[in-house]
């Protein structure tokens, strides 16, 4: 048999039965929010706090009891605790680098960040050469779209450069996109004693024609312009070049990647043949570097 009770009696009932289930809640429960505000809300469990430590004071007598050994018998008697120790997660936090915050401000895109998948000690040590900046149109049916072209390249001299390309409205924001690309493209080229190419290289990429000789120390980097900018990202000293075809320079710089990509090494060479090498250049320039190989 079910009964149901109406008007006043039914409120009294409801008020009645939900006092004692927070009253049995609070005594069964600590108060989480005290360490975690995200748990419930702060403030009404505060006001909930406070009455207690009223209700115990009338109790007890607040000229017998002080303020430090009323709250810790309030906390005591409705089990609440501390948060411990080990509460909180802690992530870990990136050590600041030297000159961080100089690089960051820079306006060039030469700063700083973990998407980049460089260390910031290797990053310091970049190069960058702005070599086309120009403006662009796209036509459309309902007119003419203006945005500004940059190419950048950028390297750190002992190998390694890469080439991005970036499109915005503004040249600067251009420059920006085109530089962090480079630097997240950036790839090792072979260099013969740090300073040339290992052998001519004859590449050839749409209407551009590239030819590469490797040259004797001193002999210096006598190439175009944009050819020359790249070697020095690269660290590249001695080399000659001639183009033949377009000499457009975005052609021009992808070409040059493209050839130094297909060097072949000449350790690579003996092993896959199972000869021996052994480096005679040095002979002339004093001191022999041989490097074996066996079978």
């Amino acid at each position: 048999m079910r009964v149901f009770s109406t008007g006043a009696a039914a409120a009294k009932a409801r008020g009645t039965l939900g006092t004692v289930v927070s009253a049995a809640m609070t005594k069964s429960f600590p108060d989480f929010s005290k360490f975690d505000p995200v748990y419930d809300d702060v403030s009404e469990n505060t006001s909930v706090i406070e009455l207690w430590k009223r209700q115990k004071a009338q109790q007890l007598g607040s000229a017998t009891m002080s303020t430090s050994n009323l709250e810790a018998l309030v906390n005591k008697e409705r089990n609440i605790t501390e948060a411990p120790a080990n509460f909180f997660r802690r992530y870990p936090k990136m050590v600041a680098q030297p000159n961080m915050e100089e690089v960051a401000n820079a306006d060039d895109g030469m700063f700083w960040s973990e998407d980049l998948l460089i260390p910031f000690e290797q990053f310091g040590k970049l190069s960058k050469k702005t070599l086309v900046v120009k403006r662009t149109t796209q036509m459309t049916s309902k007119g003419k779209i203006p945005s500004m072209y940059a190419m950048v390249v950028v390297g750190n001299g002992m190998g390694s450069a890469g080439f991005g390309e970036g499109k915005s409205f503004e040249a600067s924001k251009a420059v920006v996109l085109a530089t962090r690309q480079a630097i997240k493209s950036m790839q090792h080229f072979p260099r013969y004693d740090d300073r040339t190419i290992y052998h001519d290289i004859e590449y050839k990429f749409k209407a551009t024609k590239l030819l590469l000789w490797a040259r004797r120390p001193g002999f210096g980097c006598r190439v175009s312009p944009v050819v020359h900018e790249i070697c020095e990202c690269i660290g590249i000293q001695d080399l000659a070049g001639k183009i033949h075809g377009s000499r457009n320079p975005m052609n021009v710089i992808k070409t040059v990647f493209g050839a130094l990509q297909t060097q072949r090494v000449p350790d690579d060479l003996a092993r896959a043949r199972g000869l021996r090498l052994l480096d005679v250049y040095h002979t002339y320039y004093g001191g022999i570097k041989p490097s074996f190989v066996r079978r």
